[in-house]
């Protein structure tokens, strides 16, 4: 990718994501699957374990960061956001409560699926062995995916009647704009020697794990629902 103002950036990489998304036919595969409650409770199982180890990777990032503020700000900024900011609610909570909403059993019984094991995996083998600008790029990039990911993943949940409480997770991230922490600290990954070819490196990464996450995600649903219908 040539070289590009961090906020132009945005457009660019959500166009990619929704390409993606679109290529596999994720949205048409989720919304068939969500139709019934008992495969609504198994994606909000499933999707627990894609989802909520990315804190963890924000401080394992942030302690290679060492003093250098202008690469830890914006992580130290998105783990308040995590947190629900000065006064609100944290994510892991929001999605606690959308776990609760539509019945699904506490998270501490949840069992993680071998995809969203190889997802996280991958992630923190990443984390902490690229080259540092390299694992705060993937980690900005990420953030990127919010919007076009849970816009898609609110429109299924809404027709699936999730109850409001349950759908807050899914608006707050459905309107973030977390890449905004990151913004200073992708400028400055820019301008450094090598910075834009390790800026696309992260983004070969995390575009190829995403997708690998997509393609788990539907084939997990479609394998309980044969296993079901047996």
């Amino acid at each position: 990718m040539k070289n590009n103002k961090p906020n132009h950036l945005v457009s660019i990489i959500s166009e990619m994501e929704k390409s993606v998304i679109n290529e596999h036919d994720i949205q048409h595969k989720l919304n068939h699957y969500l139709v019934k409650h008992k495969q609504l409770i198994q994606f909000s199982e499933i999707f627990h374990f894609v989802r909520y180890d990315f804190c963890r990777l924000n401080f394992i990032v942030g302690a290679r960061c060492l003093n250098d503020e202008i690469l830890w700000a914006g992580l130290a900024r998105n783990l308040m956001e995590e947190l629900g900011g000065k006064s609100g609610i944290s994510h892991n909570q929001l999605y606690r409560n959308f776990l609760k909403s539509i019945g699904t059993k506490p998270e501490a019984e949840l069992q993680c699926p071998a995809f969203a094991r190889d997802f996280n995996d991958s992630w923190e083998e990443f984390a902490r062995n690229a080259p540092l600008i390299e694992a705060l790029a993937a980690i900005a990039i990420y953030e990127i995916f919010d919007v076009p990911d849970y816009q898609m993943l609110l429109e299924l949940l809404e027709q699936a009647k999730v109850p409001e409480e349950g759908l807050i997770f899914f608006r707050v991230h459905a309107n973030a704009h977390h890449f905004a922490m990151f913004e200073d600290t992708v400028a400055w990954i820019l301008t450094q020697e090598g910075g834009q070819e390790a800026f696309d490196r992260a983004q070969y990464f995390v575009f190829e794990t995403q997708r690998k996450m997509w393609i788990g995600l539907t084939e997990c649903l479609e394998t309980k629902q044969l296993v079901a219908a047996n």
